[in-house]
């Protein structure tokens, strides 16, 4: 079955959607306004149902506009992904494929990471995808990443295959000039009224701080939330107040001395990181090379402190 709307339907609801004018919308496409104007009645006859309608600030689309003009963006996207691909596929003889790792943008693994890859698997040319940062798993559903990191338990979903990397300590963070630093363990019992500054670990249900470890012994009187976790490491940096984080992820700041980390328990805790990828790639797939070549990476390494590499994966 052939679609009743081209592509260039598809961009104009899209310029429609985001400018409400017709005359920005012609512009945007390089098109005049008559020209514009005809390919919104074309839809408009080629579906029967009107897809646009004039309002006090301009033009709005209808629910059926705003229905395709959703659609319409998501395809173009992925086309937009696929073209590249072909292009990277063309220029070097080489697979692109996206990897995503939830909650930190944190990268100082990834340098060894590409030697690695380098070796193992040379037909393989890694992007990043930053929107797996706040939606790991949703990101690998649309499409705009191959493979994302993840922490804690197993995704359970059927679409996905997962393989386990490791588990890394979760740790609370403070500056060493902070007088709990002297703490063996720095929790909810000991920090009183000092600041926990929390962060969002991902949109998506089941990566909040109390599903994941459990909700605290004492309740923490003076919770701070903030945008990210490198706004975190800014301030608790500055003797601000404490944070709790995946060790890997402080690593540099470990490694200088600007921080200091200590466990959140006795014998200390720790959360599992995973590599997943959708189920229905195949075998042979870009997305299933690279979950390989990663897991291997964490078996391999000697770096654990340093990357993203476990050295503990099963």
């Amino acid at each position: 079955m052939i679609p009743r709307l081209a592509m260039h339907h598809l961009t104009l609801l899209s310029a429609l959607g985001e400018t409400g004018s017709m005359t920005a919308s012609a512009a945007r496409l390089g098109v005049t306004q008559s020209a514009a104007s005809h390919r919104l009645r074309e839809a408009e006859r080629r579906l029967g149902v009107p897809l646009a309608r004039r309002a006090d600030a301009g033009i709005e689309l209808t629910a059926e506009g705003e229905r395709l003009r959703h659609l319409g963006e998501s395809f173009l996207a992925e086309l937009f992904r696929l073209e590249q691909d072909l292009e990277a596929s063309a220029r070097d003889a080489r697979v692109l494929v996206r990897l995503g790792q939830a909650t930190y943008s944190r990268y100082h693994w990834f340098p060894a990471f590409l030697d690695y890859v380098e070796e193992a698997d040379p037909g393989l040319s890694i992007d990043l995808a930053g929107r797996a940062t706040a939606h790991p798993l949703a990101s690998l559903l649309d499409g705009s990443v191959d493979v994302s990191l993840v922490f804690g338990r197993e995704p359970a979903l059927s679409q996905f295959r997962s393989i386990k990397l490791g588990s890394d300590p979760i740790v609370a963070v403070l500056s060493k000039t902070h007088p709990l630093a002297a703490e063996p363990v720095v929790n909810s019992e000991n920090m009183g009224d000092e600041r926990f500054f929390v962060y969002p670990l991902t949109s998506e249900p089941g990566f909040d701080w109390t599903t994941l470890l459990g909700a605290p012994t004492k309740p923490f009187r003076r919770l701070n939330p903030m945008p990210t976790p490198e706004a975190v490491i800014d301030l608790v940096r500055a003797s601000f107040g404490v944070a709790i984080f995946s060790k890997w992820a402080i690593e540099p700041e470990l490694a200088d001395g600007t921080l200091v980390s200590r466990p959140i328990a006795e014998g200390g805790v720790s959360l599992d990181w995973w590599c997943v990828r959708r189920a229905s790639d195949p075998a042979d797939s870009p997305s299933a090379r690279l979950a390989s070549v990663l897991a291997c990476w964490s078996r391999d390494t000697d770096r654990a402190l340093s990357t993203l590499a476990f050295g503990s994966g099963s």
